[in-house]
């Protein structure tokens, strides 16, 4: 994975915002688990953005990966086109880090990988 096309700070950092009951918010106060989002280096991470780019789904087949791995990784492509399609990859991720659908980290958990998904800008 070229680490050059992921952003390197998502926009909230896990557990910094901790509320009276204990749980953690993202972007517009929303609740999120207070370990989300890992960090951009996060071996999780990785590791299921790997899989999805190398398998063309992740965590199973009824989520297909937007991207290849070739087309992700190329930093001289910056087109509004591949980001929003990189940063579709990557909340895919986060969304089933456990390695189940939709047991991970919500969007709003990565407002900067949100807002590469609505205007094709890399975070």
């Amino acid at each position: 994975i070229n680490s050059a096309v992921i952003p390197a700070s998502f926009g909230v950092t896990a557990g910094a915002t901790r509320t009276a009951g204990g749980g953690c918010t993202g972007a517009n106060n929303a609740p999120i688990p207070c370990d989300c989002p890992p960090a951009p280096n996060d071996p999780r991470f990785l590791g299921g953005l790997a899989s999805l780019l190398t398998q063309g789904f992740f965590p199973d087949p009824s989520v297909a990966a937007p991207i290849d791995l070739r087309r992700f990784n190329d930093a001289a492509d910056r087109s509004v086109a591949t980001n929003r399609d990189r940063a579709t990859a990557m909340i895919q991720v986060m969304q089933s880090l456990s390695g189940n659908k939709g047991q991970g980290c919500p969007g709003v958990s990565t407002p900067v990988l949100v807002a590469q998904q609505r205007t094709g800008v890399l975070g």
